[in-house]
This record gives C-alpha cells, sequence and structure tokens, in this order.
C-alpha cells in the first residue's frame, strides 16, 4: 500500500478539488484507521499546511491518516476557503459538499474508522471546519479550529470582513442554526454531542479572539440542543480554567468544559502574544509560530479523548471498507 503523500481530486456536484493524503509509514493497514481533515488558511497549500501544523509529525506517531484539500484560485483568489458566503453553508452545497466528496474518496481507498473522522481548520479554514462538522455531522465526530469563526459568521465579503475585524452575530442564534443544519445528517446517523476545539492568540490582529468566545458559546447552544432532542432533560456543562506555559514560550489559559456526566465536550485554549497564526509550529512560519502550544498535538489528544466516546450507543465502531482498486487515493 502506498505511503507518505498521495495526490487525489474529488468532484460533487457543485465542483471538484485537489488534495494531498499524508500516509504515515506507521499505518496499520489490517486495522481501520481515524482520519483528520486539515483546511488550510489563505494563501497556503496542502504541503505548507502539512508544515505549518506538523500534524504530520502527530499522525506518524499516532497512526491515522491526513487528508489536506486544496482550495483553488478560481474559486477564490486568495485561496481562501468561501466561509462567508450562504451557497457554501449548507449540506449538500458548494464546498460542504465537496470536502464530504473528499472523505468518500479516501474512504474508497483507505480502510477507515466512520467514527474516527474529524475536521480541523486553521482561519478561514476554522470558519470553514465549523461548517463542514454543521452540516456533516454524520461524517465528522469532532471539530478543531484555530483563529476561526462561528457557524453562518457572514453573509457576504463585507459581512465576513467585519466578522474577521467585530465578531460574529449572536451566539445563541447560530448556535440554534447550526442544530437546524445537522438535521439531515442525524437522520442518518445519530449524534449525543458535537465536540469543539478552539484555539486563538490574544495578539492576532487579524481575526478578533472574540471569534472563539463565540465559537465556543455557539456550541454551547449547539450541544444543548442536541442533548434536548436526545431527552437528557438534566444537561448541564461545567467549566474549569488551566493556566499554563510553553518552556521558553507563551503562556497560555485554557478552558475545560465537561457534561453532567464528566465527559469532555469542549475547549478553549487563549495563547498570550500569539498573532494570527497555528500554536506550536515545527519551525517558524508567517502563519505558524513555534512558542505556541502545540496545536496538533493538542488536537489529536482531544480527538482522542473527546470525539470517540460521546456516540449515542457503544455499538462496535463502523469500518468503512475500501471500494475501489485506483492507485491515488
Amino acid at each position: 500500500m502506498e505511503q507518505g503523500w498521495i495526490c487525489g481530486r474529488a468532484r460533487a456536484a457543485a465542483g471538484s478539488r485537489a488534495y494531498k493524503l499524508w500516509v504515515p509509514l506507521t499505518l496499520e493497514t489490517e486495522k481501520a484507521s481515524p482520519l483528520v481533515m486539515l483546511l488550510h488558511g489563505c494563501t497556503l497549500d496542502a504541503r505548507e499546511m502539512a508544515r505549518v501544523s506538523g500534524m504530520n509529525e502527530v499522525a506518524d506517531a499516532n497512526r491515522f491518516l491526513v487528508v489536506y484539500p486544496e482550495q483553488s484560485r478560481r474559486a477564490n483568489l486568495l485561496k481562501c476557503w468561501n466561509w462567508f458566503h450562504p451557497r457554501h453553508q449548507a449540506r449538500d452545497r458548494g464546498e460542504p459538499s465537496i470536502l464530504a466528496a473528499i472523505i468518500e474518496k479516501v474512504c474508497s481507498r483507505f480502510k477507515v474508522d466512520s467514527d474516527r473522522i474529524y475536521v480541523a481548520g486553521v482561519s478561514a479554514g476554522g470558519a470553514m471546519a465549523v461548517i463542514a462538522g454543521a452540516t456533516y455531522p454524520d461524517l465528522f465526530a469532532a471539530i478543531a479550529v484555530c483563529a476561526g469563526g462561528e457557524f453562518k459568521a457572514a453573509t457576504s465579503v463585507s459581512t465576513g470582513l467585519a466578522v474577521m475585524k467585530y465578531g460574529g452575530p449572536d451566539p445563541f442564534q447560530q448556535g440554534k442554526a447550526a442544530f437546524e443544519a445537522m438535521g439531515p445528517g442525524l437522520a442518518r446517523k445519530k449524534k449525543r454531542r458535537m465536540p469543539v476545539i478552539a484555539f486563538h492568540g490574544t495578539a492576532d490582529a487579524r481575526v478578533n479572539p472574540v471569534n472563539t468566545e463565540q465559537i465556543i458559546a455557539q456550541w454551547r447552544v449547539t450541544n444543548t440542543c442536541l442533548a434536548g432532542q436526545q431527552g437528557e432533560t438534566d444537561f448541564a456543562m461545567s467549566e474549569e480554567t488551566v493556566a499554563g506555559q510553553v518552556p521558553a514560550g507563551y503562556t497560555y489559559k485554557r478552558r475545560i468544559y465537561r457534561d453532567q456526566t464528566g465527559e469532555l465536550l469542549m475547549e478553549s485554549w487563549t495563547v498570550d502574544g500569539l498573532g494570527h497564526a497555528w500554536p506550536g509550529s515545527p519551525e517558524p512560519h508567517k502563519y505558524g509560530d513555534p512558542k505556541g502550544p502545540s496545536a496538533a498535538q493538542e488536537i489529536w489528544r482531544f480527538f482522542n479523548e473527546a470525539g470517540s466516546k460521546l456516540r449515542v450507543s457503544a455499538t462496535p465502531a463502523q469500518v468503512v471498507e475500501p471500494t475501489s482498486s485506483e492507485t491515488t487515493a
């Protein structure tokens, strides 16, 4: 079986996108593997996102697949995911449908655990990760966001720019909107919670850190709605704050949210002094800062803990078996 980088392209009714899939040398091909989709920010591509995030190294150590979709300049001159446009904010439409097609394409080539497929992103990719998680809850088990925005935070380029500067709409309303958007996916696969981890730097001059506060507030509402749908009248969420510091790096505050049973549900990391960058990058980069906590490691730890437990039932993990003999994923 192929290892290292594999190039591919997936198509939906809304169009197609290229992607690059990282297959660790350590992958246990006889077992169903977790899969992380990581969405780059504006101007980046798959390989640069891999270098900025260090996610491939985490995948090598923990034996999971990472797929990096690539935005095209034809779709956006700056290669931003179009999170701010209504036609890219719904299931079976626009870019969310193309991202779902990429997941399906990877699953057609590799044995993937369908209960352990996750979506993450930074900046515009982070905002699109939120949309993907809300519109395809039957595909994605958890969400990670770095310097992104809440669900349907904007409806145009101008409102998108305003969101980046000032924050988005009322998280309560957006939380209910996200729950409504989850409906078709929940009809296919029930879900008790949507775990979310988010990161933001206090010195981010491009995307106001209030956006991450709104992400957590929005998903708090959405998760409350999910609990109500499951008849959990006793749903409650506790919050704990832990302070820390990276050796020779930034200080940070980690807010941990658990449900009434003690299960990890959400985390919010506020990194003091971090700009508009991926925290814990393996090397200095315009969009990556080594002095922050390793977002890649913390995302995987969170996905492994929270995203693998919050199912409706304790049924054995579903496995998506390969159905294609193609030489590219």
